[in-house]
């Protein structure tokens, strides 16, 4: 007597044949229209391919930078972008990935004053502003949770990726103490705080970086590896799939970390 093996329903579009026995054909449909507002595009460049391969195809890019030599160890761009605004860039790229996405970009810096006009509508933010922007990144979150819109803040550690959930319900960043020091050291230290116990992870080096970053903060920007960016893009969008399809998700201030060290 023979056994029929069932095959796996795929999805009607072949683009996506790959992803079956990850995501139904019900949750390929689902993610297709979140719409999902971007404030940055540096990191979230990187954070935005792996999106639309996984199958989201609705993005709002808000940056006002173009893009400069030194991002292309770790950013979605290349030689040819030099100079470009980043979120045309962006746009053309994940457009010769998938023609039919739809984006609406905005070349410019965001403005506490003007941020509740460009969030308008998402479902999800990803909050990627430079903190050294002073209040702006707050306020997106702020306006963010006046709206009911969950923001994920990604982190690029070099040898790490991390990222913080933050809903209308959790607690929140823009509640966190600030002082003169940058705040991607305070939210470090956070960090460091909340795994120390764990067992699972060898965080030496990543104390080693914290006191070293600490002494040159004032020097330079956060350093920043391709690790980082990759893995804080699967971090990100594994958080995404879960929020839009009612999946538990850590909320700040449990962080998400995944080193290679």
């Amino acid at each position: 007597m023979s056994i029929k093996k069932s095959i796996p329903e795929m999805h009607t579009n072949e683009r996506y044949h790959k992803n079956v026995l990850y995501i139904t054909p019900e949750e390929q449909d689902r993610i297709k229209n979140v719409k999902i507002v971007f404030g940055g595009v540096g990191l979230g460049s990187v954070i935005a391919e792996s999106l639309v391969r996984l199958g989201f195809e609705n993005f709002i890019f808000i940056d006002g930078d173009d893009v400069e030599k030194s991002n292309l160890n770790r950013q979605n761009y290349n030689e040819n972008d030099i100079g470009k605004s980043k979120v045309m860039s962006i746009t053309r790229r994940l457009k010769a990935i998938n023609s039919e996405i739809k984006v609406a970009y905005h070349h410019l810096f965001l403005e506490p004053a003007t941020i509740e006009t460009y969030i308008k509508g998402a479902d999800i933010a990803i909050n990627a502003i430079d903190f050294d922007t002073k209040e702006t990144p707050f306020v997106f979150d702020e306006k963010c949770k006046e709206a009911e819109i969950p923001v994920i803040h990604p982190l690029n550690f070099g040898w790490a990726g991390a990222a913080y959930v933050v809903t209308p319900e959790s607690e929140q960043i823009y509640d966190v103490a600030r002082n003169e020091e940058r705040f991607e050291l305070i939210l470090i230290q956070k960090m460091i705080a909340y795994m120390k116990n764990r067992k699972d992870v060898d965080l030496d080096w990543f104390y080693e970086f914290y006191e070293a970053y600490k002494k040159k903060s004032k020097i330079i920007t956060p350093p920043q590896l391709i690790v980082g960016s990759n893995i804080a893009a699967a971090l990100v969008t594994n958080i995404i799939f879960s929020l839009i399809n009612n999946r538990d998700v850590k909320k700040f201030p449990e962080p998400y970390f995944l080193s290679t060290r």
